[in-house]
């Protein structure tokens, strides 16, 4: 379900760089066609603040507690 969330997300912003470049919005081809990826990026630095570790994340393996 995330997936197809991130997908849709991608697919908007790639369509809305597509539109503003039509509008003539004046502002550098390059930053237009990073708008999808920047757009992406956002959306996952604020999907990883929700993000709960494992308990055992911080512990230390140790083979001879076995």
């Amino acid at each position: 379900m995330r997936a197809m969330w991130g997908a849709l997300l991608f697919g908007f912003a790639s369509a809305l760089q597509m539109r503003l470049q039509a509008l003539g919005i004046d502002m550098a081809n390059q930053l237009m066609l990073m708008l999808p990826y920047i757009m992406t990026i956002a959306a996952l630095i604020f999907a990883s603040k929700k993000a709960e570790f494992p308990s055992a994340y911080t512990i230390p393996y140790s083979r001879l507690e076995r």
